[in-house]
């Protein structure tokens, strides 16, 4: 029978020496790379744990000398870090053996039945369920970093409750909020009432697919009752077994005002544009009369004075208009937001 060359670190914490020699024995049957560490009792077990050695395995027998059972295994775990633990026990209890394995150990198995083959079944469906267990946990740290970190405002709710599960930094400062205020709220509570039903009806509409970006904006509220105007991408997650919505809400309010602002500037100078060429027309026409009369030699001297002196009135007039263009158009500048 070939041996599996995987290299493991075992820590076997067990009292009785012919079970452990047992145990080791069937290991290195299976196993070519191994590396053992025996403790009697849990203390000693505990130094171990807590040194700088990263175990592969843990086999726990659950009556020591002075600690057994339940409290014996939260101990263990609560030191073991990310090292699975195989619980190993000389009598058989259906009820403790699914009790331990939700409290987190990785296999509950019985002396009396344990052999080479169900020992390697179980040390393999243990690493392989470590790796994927480990997997998951990377997973949901980038999903944390990912959300936690972002400069955009997140939030997640329940689809059904609509309850807040979870909220960023961004999502906190942008609404006004903090944590546990915005976690005890709902999804109604952020939203204009003229907003609800239209926002509300999107969300149905677009529930069973994976993820989507909407065209248009919504607007929300802070918790001071200003505007928000935002841009929002919605995305359909699990998260801590619920069924759940995860909201980026990029804000656009500053954006939509700075071109609301620029839209009446355009609007103001178009009316200014009108209004000014019709007041600049009277004078221009008048100084082109002007020259034209003036051009037919016709004109006595004195005529001529008076002419000058007319189109001087109409300059006068021509730069009084201009003035007041400019006037009128540093008045109508788009103010600075913050």
């Amino acid at each position: 029978m070939s041996l599996t060359k995987e290299f493991l670190e075992v820590l076997i914490i067990e009292d009785n020496l012919g079970d452990y020699a047992l145990l080791k024995e069937y290991l290195e049957e299976r196993f070519e790379n191994l590396s053992f560490h025996h403790s009697l009792n849990f203390k000693k077990g505990e130094v171990l744990l807590l040194s700088e050695l990263k175990f592969d395995l843990i086999f726990l027998d659950l009556t020591l000398p002075a600690d057994s059972g339940k409290p014996l295994i939260k101990k263990v775990l609560d030191i073991a870090g990310q090292s699975p633990v195989i619980i190993l026990t000389g009598s058989l209890n259906l009820d403790f053996c699914i009790e331990s394995l939700q409290l987190g150990v990785s296999d509950y198995l019985f002396k009396d039945e344990l052999n080479p083959n169900s020992l390697f079944k179980s040390i393999n469906y243990t690493i392989e369920k470590q790796k994927q267990r480990l997997h998951i946990t990377a997973s949901e740290k980038k999903y944390s970093d990912l959300f936690h970190l972002s400069p955009i405002a997140m939030f997640v709710y329940n689809t059904d409750s609509f309850k807040f599960l979870d909220v960023n930094s961004a999502a906190l400062e942008l609404y006004g909020y903090g944590k546990e205020e915005f976690l005890s709220m709902h999804l109604q509570q952020i939203l204009f009432f003229k907003e609800k039903d239209a926002f509300l009806g999107a969300l149905k509409e677009i529930r069973h697919k994976e993820s989507y970006s909407f065209k248009d904006y919504f607007i929300y509220k802070r918790k001071s009752g200003e505007e928000i105007k935002a841009e929002i991408i919605v995305k359909n997650i699990d998260f801590q077994n619920q069924n759940a919505m995860l909201v980026v809400a990029n804000d656009i309010t500053e954006r939509l005002n700075h071109f609301e602002a620029l839209a009446t500037q355009n609007k103001k100078l178009n009316e200014i544009s009108w209004q000014h060429s019709h007041e600049m027309r009277s004078p221009a026409s008048k100084i082109l009369g002007i020259i034209e009369l003036i051009n037919t030699d016709s004109c006595s001297e004195e005529e001529q004075k008076f002419l000058i002196k007319e189109i001087e009135n109409s300059v006068k007039e021509l730069d009084k208009v201009i003035r007041s263009i400019s006037k009128n158009a540093t008045q109508i500048q788009p103010k600075k937001t913050n």
